[in-house]
């Protein structure tokens, strides 16, 4: 049996080691270097975050970053540092191959919303030199830059920082190791020439990930046709807050810098305590919106959380957050995308009537291991509605207009299934006569319509393509 001491070394040399999380879905939390009082609590609400090791995090948690390298207090240094508030510099290291041991990656963030980081560029061999040396003391493997407000555009910090990761990129690189670089910035600062632009654009082709802070930004928002403004406080549109402004990331849409959507994770916080506004209450709207990125063809990398304390933190009064954050999404870590144990996608999804104003759909169940409880309507992406069962009719829609329909199922632990292929329907016209056939139509049997100047009825029921005028499609029309 390995001795302790054994045990020890192993894990001092795991910690040499960087974890590959190219290819893997993660689950990102900040971990605090600095402990909570006792008496008083420092949450957003007054509620408690809770002390404990590195080698104490759940394990859904694959990408820790440790908060915060910084200026050290007092010091005439300007060269950012760190050192770990209750353990010794081995102590640490060990409780860091640990966690590389089980595949978990452990960075060093730099910054912080207090942090006074002000470089020059004669201050870059230092910066290389002083990450370097905490990646081999401590076995960080990666550094996520998290500078806020002034710090961002302080001094030289937009050249010199991004200048020096890639110069530690490389040193690593040239080992045969892959040190991660990522970043959380508030998302105001990622739309176009604002002042995260320039780490961005410096460091395309070597960051792993970029993890934009979904929260503390109240009534900021983004806009959309269709939509109109749709605001990170607003409870009621979170799930269309989340889907459109990771979508205008993703896609570097209505104003946002891009960044690709395998390189995106969402960051939301913990609980009310984490952050000051931004929390959801619901976590169907992170999963639906996971679906319809996923829908989009834009699945992202995974999601961030201020801060894994916090998930194990407790209010002021009542019980403990109970790690509620890693409970709800830590299956994201596992691989599964975008929810595990889903439902299966409604079938056999149809229209089985339209008038001017007015379109009935129609499906089959879905099964799956939980009772289903509701289906969601989509019409042009967009919620059109909810039933506990098919049919449903959406309603005071315009006439001779093609709608666009998708659907999906919820069972009864909130598990969504798949959303379904578009179902493409249009509205009849105004006239109960006889109308011009139309592709992508739904059409009834006995419906009647006229193409190419000769009238037909339909004795099939079917969707309409290109390659089935009436003229054609014998199988499917009748002439009159």
């Amino acid at each position: 049996m390995p001795t302790l001491k054994s045990k020890s070394i192993s894990y001092q040399l795991a910690a040499s080691e960087m974890p590959d999380i190219s290819n893997k879905k993660i689950v990102m939390g900040f971990w605090h270097n600095w402990a909570e009082g006792e008496w008083s609590g420092s949450g957003y609400q007054q509620g408690f975050f809770k002390n404990l090791a590195l080698t104490e995090i759940p394990e859904h948690y694959n990408v820790i970053a440790v908060a915060f390298m910084k200026v050290a207090t007092g010091s005439s240094d300007p060269i950012p540092t760190f050192k770990p508030y209750n353990e010794t510099d081995e102590e640490f290291r060990r409780q860091v191959g640990v966690l590389n041991s089980q595949g978990r990656a452990v960075l060093i963030s730099l910054g912080g919303a207090d942090a006074h980081i002000e470089l020059a560029n004669s201050d870059e061999d230092a910066l290389v030199e002083r990450i370097i040396f905490l990646v081999e003391t401590y076995g960080f493997d990666g550094l996520d830059i998290d500078l806020e407000q002034a710090a961002i555009i302080a001094k030289d910090n937009q050249t010199v920082i991004p200048a020096a990761l890639k110069r530690v990129k490389s040193y690593y690189r040239d080992q045969g190791k892959h040190f991660i670089i990522s970043m959380a910035p508030e998302f105001p600062y990622l739309r176009m020439g604002n002042s995260y632009a320039p780490y961005i654009t410096s460091l395309e082709g070597e960051y792993d990930f970029i993890a934009p802070q979904f929260y503390n930004q109240a009534a900021d928002g983004v806009t959309v046709d269709g939509y109109g403004y749709l605001r990170q406080n607003d409870d009621a549109v979170k799930e269309d807050f989340l889907y459109f402004l990771t979508e205008s990331i993703v896609t570097g849409t209505r104003g946002y810098i891009k960044i690709p959507h395998d390189k995106f994770v969402m960051g939301l916080p913990s609980n009310n305590d984490g952050g000051n506004n931004g929390y959801v209450i619901d976590p169907q709207s992170v999963t639906q919106a996971l679906a319809r990125l996923e829908a989009a063809s834009l699945p992202i990398k995974g999601l961030m959380t201020w801060s894994i304390n916090w998930d194990g933190g407790h209010p002021k009064s009542g019980p403990a957050y109970n790690w509620e954050f890693i409970t709800r999404y830590g299956y994201l870590s596992d691989g599964e995308n975008p929810v595990p144990q889903r439902p299966t996608t409604p079938r056999e999804f149809k229209s089985i009537a339209q008038t001017a104003h007015d379109i009935a759909l129609d499906w089959g169940p879905s099964s799956g291991p939980n009772p289903i409880v509701k289906y969601w309507l989509y019409r042009d992406g967009k919620p059109a509605g909810e039933n506990d069962a098919p049919p449903f009719t959406d309603r005071n829609l315009k006439p001779d207009t093609l709608y666009n329909y998708q659907i999906l199922a919820r069972d009864s632990l909130g598990n969504n299934s798949d959303l379904s292929a578009f179902l493409p329907v249009r509205t009849a016209g105004n006239s109960e006569g006889e109308r011009e056939w139309k592709n992508a139509t739904w059409y009834a049997d006995n419906t009647t319509v006229t193409y190419l100047g000769q009238a037909y009825h339909c004795v099939m029921q079917h969707t309409a393509i290109e390659f089935w005028t009436p003229d054609k499609a014998t199988s499917l029309w009748q002439r009159t």
